[in-house]
């Protein structure tokens, strides 16, 4: 789903034609930071794309108590589980939120830390404590709340290699 901010965007690259993009990686850089360098012609593109970059670990989210929407930050996400055509946000804090959008719609989050280990569930790998082998080749991962979640074995794999610690 394309927001107002991506299409501004896009429509600001287009009135200049051709914009050349190129991606340095730096491994003496911060994992959590990015620069972008551009000439101060194209500073209003540089601000539109830090503004979207910074909203995107933002996620709006519905407390089902009194139905109001709020925005959580995505590093303080624990888990999203299935709820048919709606997701259940569990949060570090153990607060329960809901999320209009299905689990296959949360797949596409840019923070990678956010895994889907079932066909119910996304978890946080920042927030796995332990992991250990379950019965019919799953694994079990024990989450800092202490709630256990089982990995499918399907995505057994992955997991082992993004957790090897």
């Amino acid at each position: 789903m394309i927001d107002s901010e991506e299409i501004r965007l896009y429509r600001k690259v287009m009135e200049g034609g051709t914009m050349k993009v190129s991606v340095l990686f730096d491994k003496l850089m911060n994992k959590e930071e990015v620069t972008i360098q551009t000439n101060p012609a194209n500073s209003e593109i540089a601000h539109c794309l830090e503004n979207y970059l910074k909203k995107g670990s933002k996620l709006t989210v519905i407390n089902a108590k009194n139905n109001r929407k709020l925005q959580v930050d995505m590093h303080s996400i624990l888990a999203f589980q299935s709820e048919g055509h709606m997701c259940s946000v569990k949060m570090k804090s153990s607060e329960l939120y809901l999320i209009n959008k299905r689990l296959k719609e949360l797949e596409c989050l840019a923070e990678k830390q956010l895994v889907k280990i079932n066909n119910q569930t996304i978890i946080n790998l920042d927030e796995v404590v332990e992991f250990s082998p379950a019965p019919n080749a799953r694994l079990e991962v024990l989450m800092s709340d202490q709630s256990s979640y089982f990995v499918n074995r399907h995505y057994v794999k992955t997991i082992k290699e993004r957790l090897s610690w």
